[in-house]
């Protein structure tokens, strides 16, 4: 698609004039509809007139479409969706309660059509309260296109208005041709790829999008929506790229902008990108925006550092709302009733799966294909094979036992210790931590109708969770026994030196992201995939013990470093200079002065005799 054109400029027609009878014709003659009513002043403002645009109205949408697109894309019963459904050139890029995306595969191009939904009473107030979201995207776009930002060219738009109020709105426009979105490019281009041409290409997409960036925000322009999905990348040969901006109904213009403003939206970017670059992209990044804004900026060290705690406080709000999803019905998950028993599932899962578990949610330990993985007093876990995405599929079945007739009561304090690694799952799950993805959550209640016991129905006798089976894996105590063991010295070495630099960043990622497991030991890491690659990849499982603490308190950091250094005592041919290793990688991002690491290992080492003594006390073995 071609760059958009600037703004259109105005003609003799104001705002709100109704053309005259012979432009009402000559606009019948031309769209093929005859004697069409003329456009009220709803539909007319100052972008959308004659003669840039042409006026038709086809039931009660009337269609403001650019010259030589009319025949194409609006026939005697409007937009041709059903024709180019028929034809199978039409495919659903995107859906939703609130709007709808299509592509079309037009002889004229690839073209994309936003169908803006109203699917209750707070959308249809909005849209008659303000613009349409499709006009709003369009005058956006064009604004975009007067400040050099390559981004949408609309070129048809359709609002339904019976009774002139405003229902549902289309936005037609041409695909920008050779492009894909930003994080999609990373992944294809730059994640798999190395040497001089992979980092010249890093360097001019980080520089490209801080271009970018001071452009809209140069205009005042603030995308309340900023992440790598909604930039647009296009290849012009060799490392040179050029970036568009997409999903502009999120985009608001300001006056001027301020810097804590421009901050924000920065925050919003940069946690984008946590995971996909460096503190030397984020510095190039930085220098580039603040050389392209037109306004005198901030202390760029000071600047900086206010953008990472924007980013974290940006990026906890973010988690904390996306982990609320599993508490009911949503595009994620589901819940079901039944008597005694309610769930909440992935909507992996279907209904009559479901439905099966809460009627007997017992009845998958006595089934042929499960096999008993641990039977305790506390716990009784099961691997065994349900329907997922509509394939059997291997699932860790969970039960929660209770383990006396008190634990429904505690209910009423704390969360059950089903419900808490449901929501345990969900935290790491958001916040990029590995670990096996959840699927179910069943609680039981009791059964008792009468006297006081009748309380208890509304309190879980027993929980169940079922989440996917990660395959292949091993836990990292069966490994240590299984195979460590057998290594020669030399290779053992090798073998320590990968696991403890792989340990380091999964606790280093779990704690930057605010969580802490009380019961962090070998037994409840699992290594999923080939052992002996290079990097290893680790996950997290048994979940009753993370929590979520922001910002995380050093007591908590400290705890989890002695619960793993005890777990990891006994390892062969782990010495006191990996230990050492470990906790310098751990403290990478951090002060690395000598004495705030030394402070840290005596702290350790101090939590984890304390530990040890409580244990010998209560007469349990170390794990």
């Amino acid at each position: 698609m071609a760059t958009p054109p600037a703004t259109p400029e105005k003609t003799g027609l104001t705002r709100g004039r109704r053309p005259s009878r012979s432009d009402t014709e000559r606009l019948a003659e031309t769209s093929g509809v005859v004697g069409g009513p003329e456009p009220s002043r709803l539909d007319m403002d100052a972008t959308f007139h004659e003669p840039e645009w042409t006026w038709q109205k086809t039931g009660d949408v009337g269609w403001w479409v650019k010259p030589g697109w009319q025949q194409t894309l609006i026939g005697t019963q409007g937009l041709r969706l059903e024709q180019w459904r028929a034809e199978g050139k039409l495919s659903i890029v995107k859906s939703g309660p609130h709007r709808t995306v299509y592509r079309a595969d037009l002889t004229e191009g690839p073209v994309y059509i936003k169908h803006y939904l109203v699917p209750s009473f707070r959308e249809m107030w909005r849209q008659w309260l303000r613009r349409g979201k499709g006009r709003n995207e369009a005058k956006r776009a064009f604004s975009l296109a007067g400040h050099g930002v390559l981004t949408i060219d609309p070129i048809a738009l359709g609002e339904q208005r019976p009774r002139k109020l405003l229902y549902e709105n289309y936005l037609v426009s041409p695909e920008i041709a050779g492009s894909m979105p930003l994080d999609l490019f990373i992944e294809r281009n730059l994640e798999p790829a190395q040497g001089i041409e992979a980092t010249r290409l890093r360097k001019t997409l980080t520089r490209e999008v801080a271009r970018l960036t001071a452009r809209l925000h140069n205009a005042g322009a603030v995308h309340q929506d900023f992440h790598a999905g909604n930039i647009l990348v296009r290849s012009l040969g060799g490392d040179q790229i050029e970036l568009a901006m997409i999903d502009l109904d999120a985009l608001r213009f300001r006056r001027q902008l301020s810097w804590s403003e421009a901050r924000v939206s920065l925050a919003q970017l940069n946690h984008g990108f946590w995971q996909r670059c460096t503190r030397s992209d984020r510095l190039r990044f930085l220098q580039t925006y603040l050389n392209e804004r037109t306004t005198p900026g901030p202390n760029p060290a000071s600047f900086a550092r206010s953008i990472e705690n924007a980013t974290t406080l940006w990026a906890e709000r973010m988690w904390r709302r996306s982990s609320r999803r599993c508490h009911g019905t949503n595009k994620y998950f589901h819940t079901r009733k039944a008597p005694g028993a309610w769930a909440v599932a992935s909507r992996s899962l279907d209904t009559p799966t479901i439905d099966l578990l809460l009627q007997n949610p017992d009845a998958p330990f006595s089934q042929s294909a499960t096999t008993i993985l641990k039977d305790s007093r506390t716990t009784t876990v099961a691997e065994t094979i349900l329907p997922v995405d509509g394939k059997p599929t291997a699932v860790i079945y969970k039960r929660f036992n209770r383990k006396k007739w008190l634990d429904p009561w505690l209910a009423l304090f704390r969360p059950s210790r089903g419900w808490r690694s449901w929501n345990a799952g969900q935290h790491l799950a958001v916040r990029e931590v590995p670990t096996p993805r959840n699927l179910l959550y069943l609680r039981q209640n009791s059964n008792q109708r009468t006297g006081l016991l009748r309380l208890l129905r509304f309190l879980p006798r027993e929980t169940y969770l079922v989440t996917l089976k990660a395959e292949p894996s091993i836990t990292l105590t069966d490994w240590i026994r299984d195979e460590l063991a057998q290594a020669t010295p030399a290779n053992r070495q090798q073998r320590i030196r990968r696991y403890t630099y792989a340990l380091a960043r999964l606790l280093r990622l779990m704690h930057e992201r605010s969580l802490s497991h009380r019961d962090l030991k070998a037994a409840n890491i699992l290594i999923v995939g080939d052992p002996d690659s290079q990097t290893p990849a680790l996950c997290l499982i048994d979940l009753v013990g993370v929590d979520l603490e922001s910002p995380l308190s050093q007591r908590r950091r400290i705890q989890n470093l002695a619960r793993l250094h005890l777990s990891l005592l006994a390892t062969p041919g782990r010495t006191h200079g990996d230990s050492l290793r470990f906790l310098r990688w751990y403290l990478q991002r951090e002060d690395k002065t000598e004495t705030h690491w030394k402070t840290i290992w005596h702290a350790v080492s101090k939590a984890a005799g304390t530990k040890t003594a409580q244990n010998e006390r209560r007469g349990r073995p170390l794990t």
